[in-house]
């Protein structure tokens, strides 16, 4: 039953909406008042959260959800693959393999093979990890660093690989900007930290210089892809967000063991900043980036683009959450952090979802292909095959 105050989807029994706690029913909307206070607490968190995402999706310039579920865009993680799929699957980015934009699918993508990238080199780490516990020899202490620092971040950005449907990027070319991009990123933001009056800040300074940073890291980088779709600039940032947070952990995690001497602080290091980093640089790089991809379009990028309306509210959100991450506040778990991490990735999937949206718009505005009966019917000399059955026509036209 769809409630008529807020269009909610509501159980066909139900008597008041689960989202604004408005009659429903012809009984209630006739003077019966919900029970209780007034909503029920299930209905008064529904009714929140909706408030934020709606506010979210606002600020980000972006539409509610639709057809998205976690279990369905995780469906096929554990499916098994034949070994000349897994070989292919790769194989993008080309003149060859690139599909026509007719042939991209809008529905919404299915990643996989993220989690292959992430187990595998998890299980590197640990072999370094254990190797190192069983005989202390300090030379395994780099490719510690490195396996720990790089699982997370690359299975990141394999995951938004995978979500970009038009599979016009190549994965080298996307290799080419984890490594380029957080490189370049690192150097421009430590240049914004010498320049930057931000010290009275804190670290929530960081919020502001590295986003900024970041994206110019992209726009360096990445302003020579001649392409003008969202879902592209959104893997754009992801890779530089992910070279960004593989050599910033990797640096965390040297400063901690020559601080500490001991190893110990070190593993802590990098496995705390592992479980984190889903829900920092990456997604908040890809956010920044997929919103200037969304105005600049297909033109070139120019300067002017960064004052526009639409991508400075957007911006704003990576900042925001960016500032939040490094606050003075703590919470058990870093529950906070995770929160944040939320928000990001619902940003991240609004951007997904537009992009899709504008696939789907430029292939409705594509010229239709014409019957061939249309196209034969427009050439005076074979119009008298239109009536012909398809065997005389063959026959005729042998």
């Amino acid at each position: 039953m769809v409630c008529p105050n807020c269009g909610n989807k509501n159980p066909e029994e139900a008597r008041f909406c689960c989202a604004c706690s408005q009659a429903v029913s012809a009984s209630e909307a006739a003077g019966v008042a919900p029970p209780g206070t007034g909503r029920a607490p299930a209905a008064r968190n529904a009714g929140v959260l909706r408030s934020i995402g709606d506010s979210l999706s606002s600020l980000a310039s972006t539409e509610e959800l639709e057809g998205f579920s976690l279990k369905m865009f995780f469906s096929e993680v554990l499916k098994k693959r034949s070994r000349e799929e897994l070989d292919e699957y790769f194989v993008v980015g080309t003149s060859r393999t690139t599909p026509q934009l007719a042939e991209v699918p809008t529905s919404w993508p299915r990643p996989w093979f993220f989690l292959r990238v992430l187990t595998f080199l998890a299980a590197l780490y640990a072999a370094f990890y254990v190797s190192f516990e069983q005989f202390g020899n300090i030379r395994l202490i780099p490719g510690l660093i490195m396996m720990g620092s790089l699982a997370v971040p690359l299975a990141n950005v394999i995951l938004v690989f995978e979500l970009n449907v038009l599979r016009n990027v190549s994965f080298n070319r996307v290799l080419m900007l984890v490594a380029s991009g957080g490189v370049v990123s690192l150097f421009v933001s430590l240049v914004g930290f010498s320049l930057s009056k931000l010290n009275w800040m804190g670290a929530s300074s960081a919020g502001i210089v590295e986003e900024i940073g970041k994206l110019l890291g992209v726009i360096i980088v990445a302003r020579s892809f001649r392409t003008k779709y969202i879902l592209n600039g959104l893997l754009f940032g992801a890779s530089v967000g992910a070279g960004f947070a593989f050599f910033e952990s990797a640096g965390y995690a040297f400063d901690f063991l020559l601080r500490s001497k001991s190893p110990v602080v070190m593993f802590d290091v990098i496995q705390t900043r592992a479980f984190l980093t889903p829900f920092g640089h990456v997604a908040w790089t890809a956010i920044a980036a997929a919103a200037l991809w969304r105005v600049k379009g297909d033109q070139p990028f120019q300067p002017n683009l960064l004052l526009d309306w639409s991508f400075l509210k957007t911006f704003s959100i990576p900042v925001g959450l960016h500032m939040a991450w490094d606050g003075p506040w703590t919470t058990p778990f870093d529950v906070h952090l995770v929160g944040l991490g939320i928000i990001g990735w619902f940003i991240v999937f609004g951007l997904v979802q537009q992009g899709l949206h504008q696939i789907r718009a430029e292939q409705l505005a594509l010229p239709q292909a014409q019957p061939l009966s249309t196209a034969i019917a427009k050439i005076p000399q074979l119009r008298h095959l239109v009536a012909l059955s398809p065997e005389a026509r063959k026959a005729e036209t042998a």
